[in-house]
């Protein structure tokens, strides 16, 4: 749990700390903080590019789409940090060392073994309405429209889901019905909970705590942003990501439903039943359909291209904005929602919910 991300250039550094939500309630929760030491795992310095367009078939020729001569190459890095310009050379200084290259040329994510570092830039948020599964389980088909975000901070977030163990370490108690094993995420935590443990782990590294929370029993507590914090990007202690923080780091510089591709069914509604999509689901997610009715172990599915664990399936993640959604389609800078409204956000499905609740886009408040 200590560990800390770093901005790039002359930013202030930041550490964000993820927890999640259960089925029935939620236990995740992330949070970004100044590190006004400059402790922590520096970002390395040096490192391989992957290459983002894939490799040459053998039967390829690779001088055969070569311009004549006399007509000189002229390199694109449109949109582009790193990877092949088009013409042999590199769009950018490169990626660092355990960073990889997207399809989109934008450097990825670095990583210590307990958190992910995601790099700031833009991306598509929502979905298209193309979407199979497209809708937010309210009948609304405004809640995902697709927009181009940019968040303008680096940050890094857990690479699981907070475990019942991580969690009683910290508050002194697990909020959890289902108390298979201390590897399993917590559950039932509501976001009020998964804020105050945010603090919690502010208090004890030294930083000034993000949220201002109640005094009540843990069960009770209410937390809210905190008065001297315009936004959560300028929090100096560990949060909940916001959903934009939250939907780029589970993309992982994918753009389809899920990082392991669309959802497909016979017919649309069939994403609203368990037996749908297993073949895209099943390696990197637990939801009703392989899972065996329960919540399971953190990190026993495969990993986004980024490296974290869970980010669909097994169980819902709180994400630190209100419930409001932008659906002009306008673009937007670091966006974070009202700091009130009647709910918060969740994100990700649950071994208890169908495929159409376990894509990138899929939103839930309460």
């Amino acid at each position: 749990m200590d560990c800390r991300a770093r901005r790039y250039g002359d930013a202030p550094r930041r550490l964000l700390l993820l927890l999640t939500i259960g089925a029935t309630g939620c236990y995740m929760s992330t949070r970004l903080i100044d590190d006004p030491d400059g402790g922590g795992p520096p970002w390395p310095e040096d490192g391989d590019v992957a290459d983002g367009d894939g490799d040459l078939s053998p039967e390829a020729d690779p001088e055969a789409d070569a311009p004549p001569s006399d007509e000189p190459c002229l390199p694109d890095c449109a949109g582009r940090e790193c990877g092949d310009d088009g013409c042999g050379g590199s769009c950018g200084p490169g990626c660092e060392a355990g960073e990889t290259c997207d399809d989109a040329g934008r450097c990825g994510a670095t990583t210590d073994g307990s958190f992910i570092g995601i790099r700031a830039g833009t991306f598509m948020m929502g979905s298209p309405e193309s979407e199979l599964g497209r809708y937010d389980g309210m009948g609304a088909l405004d809640n995902e429209v697709a927009h181009e975000v940019t968040l303008t901070r680096d940050y890094q977030i857990s690479i699981h889901e907070v475990t019942q163990s991580e969690f009683e370490a910290v508050m002194g108690y697990n909020p959890s019905t289902r108390r298979l094993c201390g590897d399993c995420p917590v559950e039932t935590v509501t976001w009020h909970e998964a804020a105050a443990f945010t603090n919690s782990l502010s208090l004890a590294a030294g930083l000034s705590p993000c949220y201002e929370c109640s005094e009540e029993p843990a069960e009770s507590v209410r937390c809210e942003l905190a008065a001297g914090s315009p936004s959560p990007y300028e929090c100096s202690g560990y949060r909940l990501p916001t959903e934009a923080e939250w939907e780029l780091a589970a993309r992982a510089g994918t753009t389809a439903a899920t990082y392991n591709g669309d959802l497909h069914a016979d017919h649309p509604r069939a994403l609203d039943y368990c037996g749908s999509s297993h073949d895209v689901l099943g390696p990197i997610a637990w939801t009703c359909g392989n899972s065996p009715r329960d919540l399971h172990q953190v990190g026993t599915r495969e990993p986004n291209p980024w490296g974290l664990y869970d980010v669909l399936g097994n169980v819902f993640e709180w994400c630190h904005d209100h419930g409001t959604y932008d659906n002009t389609g306008e673009p937007a800078v670091d966006p974070c929602g009202p700091r009130s409204g009647s709910g918060h956000v969740y994100r990700g499905g649950s071994w208890f919910f169908p495929a159409r609740y376990a894509r990138s886009a899929a939103r839930m408040y309460g």
